[in-house]
């Protein structure tokens, strides 16, 4: 079993990518980076697509551009309302056949 490099977090829980691994992946401090669970670890993927604060394009935009009028204009508390009463009267079905 070959062993990488040990770290610890601080006590802010941060750690530090070891320069060699982020020269290999082309991580500066322009990269944005993804975390995922995965199984008893944490996966760290460098991203491209992100929607930043000076408003460049990503596939993001694209995707709420594509799906901008879908909820526009929904009223949420009729349909939490709607929601509720539809649980309600399944939760009163199934008591009723038990």
């Amino acid at each position: 079993m070959k062993i990488g490099i040990i770290t610890k977090p601080n006590a802010k829980g941060q750690i530090v990518i070891p320069k060699e691994f982020r020269d290999a992946l082309g991580i500066d401090s322009k990269v944005f980076l993804q975390l995922s669970l995965r199984g008893s670890g944490i996966y760290i993927q460098p991203i491209e697509g992100v929607i930043t604060k000076e408003g460049k394009e990503s596939s993001f935009v694209e995707i709420l551009r594509k799906t901008q009028g879908a909820w526009v204009g929904d009223d949420w508390e009729k349909t939490r309302a709607r929601r509720r009463k539809i649980e309600l009267a399944a939760a009163r079905r199934r008591k009723k056949e038990w």
